[in-house]
């Protein structure tokens, strides 16, 4: 996953401090590869409502 994120990076990606939290999280064995997708997702859904909002407020 470091890896991962590392190589991403190194293309332009940007990666938010809560998915690298929730990364060492899945790493330490403290949650599943299903909770790091589904916190990923929730955290993308909210994100984009908010952006939705932010436009429409325009």
């Amino acid at each position: 996953m470091r890896e991962a994120i590392r190589s991403g990076e190194m293309e332009g990606a940007w990666v938010s401090e809560e998915f690298r939290a929730d990364v060492e999280a899945y790493i330490a064995g403290e949650i599943t590869v299903d909770e790091l997708g589904e916190h990923t997702r929730k955290r993308w859904a909210s994100r984009k409502e908010a952006l939705s909002h932010d436009r429409g407020s325009s």
